[in-house]
């Protein structure tokens, strides 16, 4: 696995959380908590959740121990998400090539694994993809549609080129 070409999937998933927070900033109260999603209860629920995942496996790879306190406002879950985010791109900006194929031990559940780090990272950025779709849905439902999060408009965009569809 090449570091940089996961540190561009790592920036797009950032991209496309904040994205998704915003979309959901814009949801009442009502609609943020309410019981819509067949996975984790409510919007709100299954963002608390995508954090708590990519917290978790970000701990993992650094060999810490996984500390997750849920928030309980869309603006506490938001400014968590930047933070994480600014400490997965750190710590993905200082790996080299040999730290990813490197096994480490991961606690999923109440489970041990050992993993290649790359795989936890890939996984912790799959897991996010696929909740955002299920987002998706239940935001359209919903009346708060996404924009669409296709990955060829952040790199259009960072490259100068702007995206006429948005």
């Amino acid at each position: 696995m090449e570091p940089n070409l996961l540190l561009a999937l790592y920036e797009y998933n950032h991209y496309a959380n904040r994205v998704v927070l915003d979309t959901a900033g814009k949801l009442r109260l009502t609609d943020l908590y309410r019981e819509s999603s067949p996975s984790h209860g409510s919007v709100f629920g299954l963002l608390a959740h995508m954090l708590a995942v990519e917290t978790g496996y970000l701990a993992n790879c650094r060999g810490e121990q996984f500390k997750y306190e849920r928030p309980t406002t869309l603006e506490d879950l938001s400014l968590r998400w930047d933070t994480l985010a600014e400490g997965q791109l750190a710590y993905l900006s200082s790996l080299k090539e040999t730290h990813l194929v490197e096994v480490v031990p991961a606690r999923i559940g109440s489970q041990d694994f050992q993993f290649p780090r790359w795989q936890l990272l890939a996984q912790a950025l799959i897991h996010s993809t696929h909740h955002r779709g299920e987002l998706s849905i239940i935001l359209t439902e919903i009346g708060q549609p996404l924009p669409v999060l296709d990955i060829i408009i952040p790199f259009a965009e960072q490259s100068g080129q702007p995206w006429p569809w948005k």
